[in-house]
């Protein structure tokens, strides 16, 4: 037994040394010898981990190291910044210049009606509305009727002009008829008098009655009993207040009629700006959630009185509009130019102010790639200067571009 498990054994080992089985004896074929190659397989994966470790260790040590401190940063008072961040946001700095500024006053105001271009229309007798002939909105022309209204009080001021005026005439008549008699030496000179003094009472109540007829808004040639109301002016019916069949007193304004191509706008000026407005300066007018001026107008009158509760004064702009973007009762706020230049003062670019915690701040150079931030008071200003009246000197230079970027990367 132990012949044939070594012949096994010898077998195998040569199987696995690369001679020929049986089966390849049978067949009469050698089969090649088969090579071992997972180890070259590995040493080649290694090599290329190797290599790609180098590689980027180099990378690493080609790459330069960001420069320290390349954004500004806080050190104490001051704001430090590197030249770079200098170039890149474009500071430039410059000192204060004295100069006088013709300041730009921003103010809020209402829009009015031009008094002499609006009309309040009423009934001025008791009456009940027959037919109303415009709504808001409608344009008139003056005489044009807004109303009809029925009232029996006009009724018996018509019949009463009517009676006068026929007594009127007969008295005239008979008054004439009396001086030809007394020419004629046939009635005498007393009876001609007496004719002529009755035909003068007759016509003083004759025009009692017209002017009765007038009071009342009617004319004296009108249907009896019917009053129209008609538009004085030329413009658009803003009010109406009457409808069909509704009983009206003298006290009641039915329409209200008005020309918005031209309305005023009253602003309200404090005491201590009031020096620097006078008539005839332009004004800019924005009505409130719009961007761009509405409109412009000019200062047509400044307020003589100041108001102790607000300490400010009336300052009235009389504008002319083609279209109606300004309406009655409307708040603006208003850009009022002034052509006054006050006195020399300090002042800086407006861009050269920001605002820090609510303050207006400028940055003041403090020696080389430093600056400090330092709050400012500020005056009047005119649409690129600012006055500085505390907080600056003259000699000290300031950031007046770039200020955005500086305060951007600090106060962020």
């Amino acid at each position: 037994m132990s012949e044939p498990m070594e012949d096994i054994a010898t077998g195998s080992a040569r199987v696995l040394e690369g001679e020929p089985t049986l089966t390849q004896h049978a067949t009469g074929s050698r089969a090649p010898k088969r090579k071992t190659r997972w180890p070259w397989a590995v040493a080649a994966v290694a090599a290329a981990v190797a290599v790609l470790v180098v590689s980027k260790s180099s990378k690493r040590q080609r790459e330069p190291e960001p420069a320290a401190h390349s954004a500004p940063y806080v050190d104490g008072k001051w704001i430090r910044y590197s030249p770079a961040f200098a170039q890149h946001a474009g500071l430039v700095f410059a000192a204060p210049q004295a100069r006088s500024l013709s300041p730009v006053l921003h103010v809020t105001g209402t829009v009015e009606f031009d008094p002499a271009r609006v009309a309040a229309i009423g009934a001025r007798i008791a009456g009940r509305v027959r037919e109303v002939r415009v709504v808001e909105g409608d344009a008139v022309k003056p005489g044009q009727v807004l109303a009809e209204i029925e009232s029996a009080e006009l009724g018996e001021a018509q019949a009463t002009l009517i009676s006068a005026r026929a007594h009127f005439e007969a008295a005239s008549a008979n008054a004439r008829r009396e001086l030809e008699l007394a020419a004629a030496k046939i009635s005498s000179h007393r009876e001609a008098e007496l004719a002529t003094a009755t035909a003068a009472a007759a016509r003083a109540d004759l025009d009692a009655a017209e002017q009765r007829i007038r009071a009342m808004g009617a004319s004296a040639h009108a249907e009896p009993g019917s009053l129209l109301l008609t538009s004085p002016i030329a413009g658009k019916v803003v009010e109406r207040r009457v409808t069909r069949g509704q009983f009206v007193e003298p006290t009641l304004t039915a329409f209200r009629v008005a020309d918005l191509h031209r309305v005023w706008l009253q602003l309200a000026v404090f005491e201590r700006d009031l020096g620097a407005v006078h008539a005839g300066d332009r004004v800019d007018l924005v009505a409130p959630g719009q961007a761009t001026p509405l409109v412009q107008g000019a200062v047509a009158y400044v307020g003589e009185v100041i108001d102790l509760a607000t300490k400010t004064a009336q300052v009235r702009v009389v504008v002319e509009q083609r279209e109606t973007p300004l309406r009655p009762g409307q708040s603006v706020s208003a850009a009022i130019h002034t052509s006054a230049p006050l006195a020399q003062k300090l002042v800086l670019p407006r861009d050269a102010v920001t605002s820090v915690d609510g303050r207006p701040t400028v940055f003041v150079a403090g020696g080389a790639l430093a600056v400090e931030p330092r709050a400012v008071q500020l005056g009047s200003q005119d649409a690129t200067h600012v006055e500085i009246e505390a907080g600056l000197r003259a000699d000290e230079q300031v950031a007046v571009s770039g200020v955005f970027a500086l305060k951007s990367e600090i106060f962020r």
